[in-house]
């Protein structure tokens, strides 16, 4: 079979043409590649993070279902020099997917990573705790039923118009204790009158019989509340908690401070009675059957930030009260029965010639006494387990003005086993509504650290170490690959391309 062989040429000019059309095709092939590399630096850096921010300490999440990393890895000291090197130990092994191997591949991506740092953080107690409270917030909302918020706005209904009692009866409380002593004093000067001046008034009024001072009610009160409270409350004080916090917990001592703003996602009213609710269901209170952490009332502490169980549940009974006396006198004055005791008793208790208006006085401090001593049979019995209205009726009233010169006896009676009303945890509850809720946060991180303490494995924990959002950094070298062709006809050189990359996470 015959062949024919032809000769090939290609001219000058189509070959300079070649060459740019490679040129061009090969630079075109290279910022493709680049914009790839850059896209794998990003991606880097957020699985970099993302790695650095999975090292969370789970006991906090199993406890409390709240994400932080121990920003001092367990040392108690926070380092900066240490994330830093964790951050880049993870990049490297997506940046370099060869590292390590014994047999590598080809990469088109190709690149180096020469800087990684963490440049911002935000730690739990900056703030006053706004990071810590931001979490919480976020885990009830992902997991409670509005039905609990609807109790909690009755309990800060309640509270405000018990509040409101309170405020009532300390006022009245005082007037009528400075009017009283002025009456008393005048009356006094009465009785100081000649003998011949008693004996003609007394003769021309009805003399009252005598009450003795073991029976009048207001000398009793008066030296009731000269002792201590919980012995009057308890039926065993010595049962009470002897546990004590330390004075360097976070929210009486300076804390390092991220340099990163707390995200406010949830704040006002709701995101507030969420964030009680989780405190709720986190610590626990007098009333429980069993508790854990560095103290047994750990509700009552994040309350009043006592730093100890005893002086914590004394304000707390000491709120209580409050309350109660206030209601309680709601409930007196507005009784007719009530009020026509208390001026019958007065009448006895001042004598047959009274000075203008002490009788009037008199009824009242009775009726205030009267509210007292009501008020520790409702916090004795809450307090053992009991149940106690918020507005009484004539049906769940305890004591009668007679009996309260038995009131000792009546206060070692008390069971809680009243089932009608309110429990200690809800008239907790109200006091977490009326009191200053922009320290509970603190105060909760003051019990978390301590519980953190208390296990081996994070004996040196501290929560101004603990993190929940870093900002980082790097910076590659994306060596070039196609512009090696161009560079080799048009001498167009083989320069490196540097990129920055920047981002955030955040639990």
């Amino acid at each position: 079979m015959k062949r024919y062989y032809g000769k090939g040429a290609i001219s000058i000019f189509l070959s300079l043409v070649c060459v740019l059309f490679l040129s061009l095709l090969c630079t075109a092939a290279e910022s493709a590649r680049i914009e790839g590399c850059r896209a794998k630096a990003a991606a880097a850096l957020d699985m970099g993070m993302f790695s650095v921010m999975g090292e969370f300490e789970r006991a906090l999440l199993e406890h409390y279902d709240v994400f932080f990393l121990d920003g001092a890895a367990g040392s108690g000291s926070f380092c900066q020099e240490q994330l830093n090197q964790t951050l880049l130990g993870y990049m490297e092994y997506n940046v370099s997917p060869n590292k390590g191997l014994l047999v590598s591949h080809s990469d088109i991506f190709s690149q180096y990573l020469t800087k990684a740092c963490i440049t911002g953080t935000t730690r739990a107690t900056d703030e006053k705790g706004a990071a810590f409270y931001q979490q919480a917030v976020g885990f009830m909302r992902e997991n409670l039923g509005t039905e609990i918020l609807s109790i909690w706005l009755e309990r800060m209904k309640e509270g405000q118009k018990l509040e409101k009692a309170g405020e009532l009866y300390q006022s009245r409380d005082e007037a009528v204790s400075d009017s009283l002593k002025q009456l008393e004093e005048a009356q006094k000067q009465l009785e100081a009158q000649t003998e011949t001046q008693k004996d003609s008034l007394q003769a021309e009024t009805e003399v009252l019989p005598a009450i003795p001072e073991s029976q009048n009610p207001l000398d009793i009160i008066r030296k009731l509340k000269k002792e201590g409270i919980l012995g009057l409350v308890l039926k065993d004080k010595s049962a009470v908690s002897q546990k004590t916090i330390s004075s360097s917990v976070p929210s009486k001592r300076t804390n390092q401070k991220g340099n990163l703003p707390v995200e406010k996602k949830y704040s006002g009213l709701t995101a507030d009675l969420l964030f009680q609710q989780y405190l709720f269901e986190r610590f626990c209170l007098f009333t429980d059957s069993e508790k854990e952490g560095i103290l047994d009332y750990g509700l009552e502490y994040i309350l009043c930030g006592k730093n100890s169980d005893e002086k914590n549940l004394k304000a707390v009974v000491t709120r209580l009260l409050l309350l109660r006396e206030g209601a309680n006198f709601l409930y007196l004055t507005g009784d007719t029965a009530s009020m026509e005791a208390a001026n019958g008793l007065a009448a006895l208790l001042v004598g047959a010639v009274p000075v203008p208006g002490l009788v009037t006085v008199t009824a009242y401090a009775l009726l205030l006494a009267w509210a007292y001593a009501e008020s520790l049979v409702d916090v004795r019995e809450l307090l053992a387990g009991g149940k106690v209205p918020v507005l009484k009726s004539a049906g769940t009233w305890r004591l009668s003005l007679t009996s309260l010169p038995n009131l000792l006896q009546i206060l070692e009676q008390t069971s809680g086993s009243s089932g009608e009303g309110l429990s200690y945890a809800a008239y907790l509850q109200i006091l977490f509504t009326l009191g200053g809720k922009g320290k509970y946060p603190m105060r909760a991180l003051d019990l978390i650290e301590g519980y953190m303490k208390s296990r081996p494995a994070t004996a040196a924990f501290r929560v101004d170490n603990a993190i929940c959002k870093i900002e980082a950094e790097a910076d590659f070298t994306i060596p070039p690959l196609f512009l090696h062709v161009s560079s080799a006809f048009l001498k167009t050189g083989t320069a490196e391309t540097g990129y920055h990359v920047s981002g955030s996470f955040a639990y």
